[in-house]
C-alpha cells in the first residue's frame, strides 16, 4: 500500500474529519478490550495500537509493511507497551489459535487484502472459538470510489456477505455529521447537546463496522459520537482554497479559449456550445451511416448468395452429358 492510502503519526493527530473517523473506529473499540489480549491487524503506523494499550492487557499490531512497523515500534512501542510484527495477514491469523487472543480490531484493512474471504474465514474461525471481533470497512461501493489501493469495494450487502458464518454478528454504522458552535473567546469549557434525526438511510453510511463475540448491548446501546470542533475552520480553508482553484482555471480557461478561438467568455461559452451541437449532429449522422451500411451490407450479401446461385446452375447446365447431346441434336454447341 502507498504511504498515500496510510495515515501517518501526525496526519491522525491533526484536527481533519479523516483523522477524527480513525481515531473514533479505536475510541469506540476500546471498552470492549479493556483487560483483553487484542490483535490489531492491518495496524498500520500504530497509533490505534496505542490508543488500545491504554486499556488492554497486551496488544499486538500487525501489518505486512515492514516500514509502517518499524515507524510504529520507534514511536508507539517505545511509550506503550503495543508490540509489533510484520506479517502478512492472512498467515498470522492463520497461525493463531484462539485460546492466545481475547479481541482482534481490524480497521480500514479488509479492502486492502488480496484473500479477504480467506482472512475473514479465519476472523469467523476465532469468534466460534470464543474470540472477539470488530472491523471496520468503507462505503466504497455505494459512492463509487475510485481507490486503486482497494482491492475490494464494498456495501452493505457485500459487508454482511463476508461475514454472513457468524449469524451473531452485528452491523454498525459510521457516518460523518454536522453541528454548529458558538463561542465566546474566552471559553474553553463547551456545554454539548447531540441529537439524531433527519434522514438515516444507513445504506449510506460512511463506513460499516462488524462486530462479533463481544459485548454489543454495552457498545451500541446508544450512539456514540466523536467530535473535534477544530474541524470547522480546517472545513472553511479548505472549501476556501477550492474557491480560489476553482477561479484560478476560469481565468486559464478563459485566456486559452480567447487565444486559440480568438473569443471573449461569452462568446467562448457559446462557440463552446454550438461544437457540442454539431458534434451531436454529426454522431447523429455516424449512427444513420452505420445503419445504412448495415442496410447495403444485407443486400450485398443477398446479391452474392444469388450470384452463386446462378454460377452453381450454369455449371450444372454447361457440363451436364444430356444437355450437350441435346444442343448438337438442335445444331448449337457450347463453347469450351
Amino acid at each position: 500500500m502507498g504511504v498515500e492510502e496510510r495515515l501517518s503519526l501526525d496526519a491522525v493527530s491533526e484536527h481533519t474529519l479523516m483523522a477524527i473517523e480513525h481515531r473514533h473506529r479505536y475510541a469506540f473499540a476500546a471498552p470492549a478490550c479493556a483487560g483483553k489480549r487484542v490483535v490489531d491487524l492491518c495496524c498500520g503506523v500504530g497509533y490505534g495500537s496505542g490508543m488500545i494499550a491504554e486499556v488492554a492487557a497486551s496488544v499486538v499490531g500487525v501489518d505486512r509493511d515492514a516500514a509502517a512497523i518499524d515507524t510504529a515500534q520507534a514511536s508507539v512501542g517505545r511509550r506503550t507497551g503495543a508490540r509489533f510484527v510484520a506479517a502478512d495477514a492472512l498467515e498470522y491469523v492463520r497461525a493463531l489459535d484462539p485460546e492466545d487472543v481475547d479481541v482482534v480490531v481490524c480497521f480500514e484493512g479488509l479492502e486492502h487484502l488480496p484473500d479477504v474471504e480467506k482472512v475473514a474465514a479465519q476472523l469467523v474461525r476465532l469468534v466460534a472459538g470464543g474470540a472477539g471481533m470488530i472491523v471496520s470497512v468503507p462505503n466504497s461501493a455505494t459512492f463509487a470510489e475510485e481507490n486503486e489501493f482497494h482491492l475490494t469495494d464494498f456495501d452493505l450487502e457485500s459487508a454482511r456477505a463476508l461475514f454472513a458464518a457468524l449469524p451473531e454478528a452485528v452491523v454498525a454504522y459510521q457516518n460523518h455529521a454536522e453541528g454548529s458552535l458558538i463561542r465566546g473567546r474566552a471559553a474553553d469549557d463547551v456545554r454539548v447537546e447531540v441529537k439524531l434525526d433527519g434522514e438515516q438511510d444507513l445504506d449510506w453510511a460512511n463506513h460499516f463496522l462488524i462486530l462479533a463475540g463481544v459485548d454489543v448491548e454495552a457498545l451500541l446501546s446508544t450512539a456514540d459520537a466523536a467530535l473535534d470542533l477544530a474541524v470547522a475552520p480546517v472545513n472553511h480553508r479548505y472549501l476556501r482554497h477550492l474557491e480560489h482553484a476553482n477561479r484560478s482555471l476560469y481565468a486559464v480557461n478563459s485566456r486559452l479559449t480567447r487565444e486559440r478561438l480568438g473569443l471573449g467568455a461569452a462568446g467562448a461559452a457559446s462557440a463552446v456550445l454550438r461544437r457540442e451541437d454539431e458534434l451531436a449532429a454529426a454522431r447523429e449522422q455516424v449512427v444513420e451511416c452505420r445503419r445504412r451500411i448495415g442496410e447495403l451490407e444485407g443486400e450485398l450479401a443477398g446479391l452474392r448468395a444469388e450470384r452463386e446461385e446462378y454460377r452453381r446452375a450454369y455449371v450444372v447446365v454447361h457440363t451436364s452429358r444430356l444437355t450437350n447431346r441435346a444442343a448438337r441434336i438442335a445444331g448449337h454447341r457450347f463453347e469450351r
